[in-house]
């Protein structure tokens, strides 16, 4: 009998249940996502290993421990951590490597519980743009081929491949049955069929009990190929990496092999993703057998299931499971344990700080040891960052202070001049000079737009009154009976200038989730579709999207693709880089940096497009004034600075909030948990300064925004000072409730933009706040102080990540 629950439910119950289990809210986040990875493709056989003890807390697990490291490869001590949990270190640990080197090989030995559904984590690694292979090695449970004797584990093997249609993944047990299945059909009363396995005496049987019961299952093809395919397995996933070889049940030493690689590897011109999908089509296209409807790829009827329950909102999970979950969740504590996080002593961790056991919080509340960071630190070479070969093009915090030079000054000020004139007087009646009139060009204009295509990689670069007004420039490129693909979670203005302004131009506006590839793909009219407009990370929800491929898939359908990068600004992120034909960044924010001026920049790739977006900005007349430009010019500057200071007060409060019982959820892209992480990490440098985050109470948060002190209540974010908003009932107020709500914005999100004050203070003001916010809702106040934001610590770890860095910039030297 099976129930239907609402994904959200779903997932805040899982949650709960697992940190039932003594897990703190980072690791029950990592297990969550990748067991409702399953829950959605109609495999109903994860769920049940919350309910059954499968994933109880390991009385003696440690944090993991890296056993041996090269810069291609890895191996690590599991030390009896929860298998997802060390597989998803080990999957970003792979990640990187491929990234950096062309290869990831990454091992683990040394933990006794579930992995998860592999195809997770070969999808991680393939929305990367890399091929994945993960293997994983299970107790005795499986007979080879001609036994009746478990040997082998049900050994899955999990396959990805980057495709522009999304990443192909097959994921396959080499057993004809998962272990949980069987344990699933036990507890629901089912039997199952008669040639799955085999009784403790040799017999088939249908009963799953025999089976569970000293018996042993039958390979996945009841064949010899089967039964290699497992024993390969057990000897890549098991044996290569250190996992026992018998008796593994009772040695808890089951093993794990991760792979990545990076196609660029084998030096080849060609783009996978593309020749991939075109493989892909052949296979879909070809000639059907009589009475075959249709040809599927691997995956493919999952990925189509995981759709639909994401459109609907919910999916059936067992009754009886479900309840036990609900059960367990009613247990969980206020506050999240303070047990090893997925970052502290990890292969990716960067703080240096020993890890601590599972412990209550009566005990955290007395302890003044920091909390495991569950952050990506700004500047730990962790978020995108790469060792820099010296003596090469100097990095963007240097041209940000020696932009190009593309006027000449006679008097050679160290100030860029202001030209705050109209008018230019020419040279004779017949002859004109490089300016006449500022609407047309402008001295200070002209160094703004060199300097900002300089840092952005562009062609060219426009500046103009506002980022709407660039904006503007930029849908008016689309002509009438033409078509824009957008996305559902955008900036208020922009949701207001494609709503309201631009269908009365005759131009059509699909908003699309853009985390979702294919999505955005079926969005795309044949031949209609002339922009897709991105945002990454969105505003105010934080929503990452893969820059690259949704480029890759616009240009097939001879789209142009916009990046609005203001969160970013080119300092983290340079979407030129990845593809994008413009990068749009509101000058408002991090470039000004101050609260004192307004303008956006737009940046080209190309001439023929430069051309068309100077024609717009000069014929009507949206240029930046010189005033404003050289507020720019002052504000580039100190950009780097400013937002590296930010980013790290940013990974700070995001710490505190992520262990805050009033925080429901937390939208920052710096998080190892965030949906969007991995994608984050290879095209944005850090996560930067901007976060938003759930209380569950609209009272509660408007409680937090008042009582606030350093946090100004306004709109716009990448000020110096810090600013606190709801974005409901202020920058998207424009957006109607009823669109509000079918994009997943809820009235009581606050968003923060984090400024460069004293973090301590930051944390300190906003404690307070959230703790008046507590007493309004009648929920306990001192529940937040089960945990304590050790501020030195985590700048230590920050500082000597920085260090770290900095040793690797001399070994590339060397």
């Amino acid at each position: 009998m099976h129930t239907g629950v609402d994904l959200e439910e779903l997932q805040d119950l899982c949650e709960a249940a697992l940190r039932s289990l003594a897990y703190s809210q980072a690791e029950a986040e990592i297990v969550t996502q990748a067991l409702l990875y399953a829950q959605l493709r109609g495999n109903n056989q994860n769920l049940i290993k919350i309910t059954t003890g499968a994933l109880a807390r390991a009385s003696d697990a440690g944090a993991g421990h890296i056993l041996h490291q090269s810069p291609s490869s890895a191996l690590i001590d599991g030390q009896q951590r929860l298998g997802m949990v060390v597989v998803e270190q080990a999957t970003r640990l792979a990640v990187d490597k491929a990234l950096n080197t062309g290869f990831g090989l990454v091992g683990i030995n040394n933990i006794s519980s579930s992995t998860g559904a592999l195809g997770y984590w070969a999808e991680e690694i393939a929305k990367q743009g890399l091929v994945a292979l993960v293997l994983a090695q299970s107790p005795e449970y499986v007979a080879p081929h001609g036994s009746t004797q478990a040997i082998f584990g049900t050994n899955p093997i999990a396959v990805g491949v980057p495709a522009t249609g999304g990443p192909l993944v097959m994921d396959m047990a080499t057993s004809a049955y998962a272990w949980y299945g069987l344990l699933e059909a036990k507890h629901a009363g089912r039997s199952v069929p008669d040639d799955v396995g085999f009784d403790a005496q040799g017999n088939p049987t249908t009963n799953p009990a025999a089976i569970l019961d000293g018996g042993a299952i039958r390979a996945f093809d009841r064949s010899y190929k089967g039964s290699h395919l497992a024993l390969i397995v057990e000897l890549l996933g098991g044996a290569l990496v250190g996992g026992a070889v018998s008796d593994k049940l009772a040695q808890r030493n089951w093993g794990t092999l991760v792979v990545a690689i990076n196609p660029s590897l084998l030096g080849t011109q060609h783009s996978l993703p593309q020749t991939a999908q075109e493989l892909l089509d052949r296979v879909k296209g070809a000639r059907r057998a009589p009475r075959v409807e249709e040809i599927l790829l691997p995956g493919e009827r999952g990925n189509r299931l995981a759709a639909k329950h994401r459109a609907e909102g919910r999916v059936t999970v067992e009754t009886a499971v479900l309840e036990e979950i609900r059960r367990m969740a009613s247990t969980a504590p206020a506050s999240e344990p303070h047990g090893p996080s997925s970052h502290n002593g990890t292969p990716a961790g960067n703080s240096s700080q020993p890890a601590t056991s599972s412990r209550s919080a009566e005990a955290s509340a007395a302890s003044t040891s920091a909390p495991e960071s569950v952050v990506d630190l700004p500047g730990s070479g962790t978020v995108g960052t790469q060792p820099r070969q010296l003596g090469g093009t100097p990095s963007i915090a240097t041209r940000l202070l020696h932009p190009p030079k593309v006027t000449t000054d006679p008097y050679g000020a160290m100030s860029s001049p202001i030209y705050q004139t109209a008018t230019f007087d020419q040279p004779s009646a017949t002859a004109n000079g490089p300016y006449d009139y500022t609407r047309s060009g402008n001295p200070t204009r002209a160094l703004l737009e060199a300097q900002m295509a300089d840092l952005e990689g562009a062609d060219r670069a426009f500046a103009f009154a506002s980022g709407m007004a660039a904006l503007a420039a930029v849908v008016r490129l689309v002509k009438s009976g033409e078509h824009i693909v957008a996305g559902d979670d955008i900036y208020g203005g922009t949701s207001r200038l494609l709503a309201q302004v631009v269908p009365a131009c005759g131009v059509e506006v699909t908003n699309v989730d853009t985390t979702d590839i294919r999505a955005v793909e079926a969005a795309i009219l044949p031949g209609r579709t002339k922009l897709v407009m991105l945002e990454s990370p969105t505003n105010p929800r934080m929503q990452i999207c893969d820059i690259k491929a949704l480029v890759d898939i616009a240009h097939k359908h001879g789209a142009l693709v916009v990046v609005d990068n203001s969160i970013m600004a080119p300092v983290f992120q340079q979407p030129i880089g990845l593809g994008a034909d413009i990068s749009m960044t509101s000058a408002t924010k991090f470039i000004g940096g101050h609260s004192d001026v307004t303008g956006g920049i737009l940046s080209v790739k190309g001439e023929e497009l430069a051309k068309r977006i100077y024609f717009l900005q000069n014929a009507e007349g949206a240029g930046l004034g010189p005033q404003d430009c050289w507020l720019c010019l002052r504000g580039l500057k100190t950009m780097s600075l400013r937002m590296e200071r930010q980013a790290d007060n940013c990974a700070i409060i995001a710490d505190y909030l992520a262990q805050h019982p009033l925080v429901k959820k937390i939208n920052y892209p710096g998080l190892r948990a965030h949906r969007g992480h991995h994608i984050h990490i290879r095209q944005a440098t850090h996560g930067g300064s901007l976060l938003s985050f759930e209380t569950g109470n609209v009272e509660a948060s408007k409680v937090i925004v008042e009582e606030a002190q350093l946090f100004k209540i306004t709109v716009s974010f990448g000020s110096v000072t810090s600013l606190v908003s709801l974005p409901c009932y202020m920058s998207h107020a424009s957006i109607p409730a009823e669109v509000r709500a079918a994009r997943g914005l809820p009235d009581d999100l606050v968003r923060i933009s984090v400024g460069v004050e004293d973090a301590a203070d930051l944390v300190a003001d906003l404690d307070q706040a959230m703790q008046k916010a507590m007493k309004k809702i009648g929920m306990d106040a001192g529940a937040s102080r089960a945990f304590a934001v050790n501020l030195a610590s985590q700048r230590e770890r920050q500082l000597q990540a920085r260090v770290a860095h900095l040793e690797a910039l001399g070994v590339a030297h060397t």
